[in-house]
């Protein structure tokens, strides 16, 4: 089965264009059902010498449109080089606040702000907890990305390097949760980059 393709993302309905041939969304819903997210995974799935259990992700799960209005409201800022700054005005220094949905409806201009939204909310969130964060993919299609503190295959480092545990997990849930009607909360994820043959 593998991996959908990113480039080949269909924007409106959450799912990777698929081929006739391909799973649908019950399929992949089906699926998705069979890996829901947990509270905490088994001793057996942290990888030894020589193992290779699948890839799971402890973090809060996010939406594209909540990375992009986190940057908003949160005036995060992009530094503009070369044509980048003849394409915004000739702005050298891009304030997400000032991104607003008319830009966005130009495909090139949406898949930029989603990217770089994505980029600037981790790259905050690191700098907030005083920890550095990683990004990922839950197998979900309610989340379009994980902000991931650790990995089953990278807990036992960086559990040692999170110094206050307890902090990062307060900025996090504070911050994944700053809208109502927010529901992020940290959770062992299976990750979509794993070989979907092997549910």
């Amino acid at each position: 089965m593998g991996i959908p393709d990113p480039k080949k993302f269909d924007r409106e309905a959450g799912l990777p264009e698929m081929a006739p041939h391909q799973l649908q969304p019950e399929q992949w819903k089906e699926l998705m059902d069979k890996r829901p997210p947990k509270d905490s995974i088994r001793r057996k799935l942290i990888p030894k010498p020589g193992q290779t259990p699948p890839l799971y992700r402890y973090g809060f799960p996010f939406t594209r449109q909540y990375a992009l209005d986190y940057a908003r409201r949160h005036h995060l800022k992009l530094k503009l080089v070369g044509d980048d700054i003849e394409a915004f005005g000739g702005r050298e220094e891009l304030d997400f606040a000032d991104i607003d949905d008319s830009w966005l409806e130009d495909r090139d201009m949406w898949v930029f702000a989603i990217a770089v939204s994505r980029t600037l909310m981790l790259g905050d969130l690191s700098r907030r907890c005083g920890f550095s964060l990683d990004v990922g993919r839950p197998f979900s299609l309610e989340w379009d990305g994980i902000i991931s503190l650790w990995s089953n295959y990278t807990i036992e480092e960086r559990w040692l390097a999170c110094i206050n545990h307890e902090h990062v997990l307060a900025v996090l849930n504070s911050a994944m949760n700053e809208v109502d009607g927010c529901n992020s909360k940290a959770q062992w994820w299976f990750d979509w980059n794993n070989d979907l043959d092997d549910i």
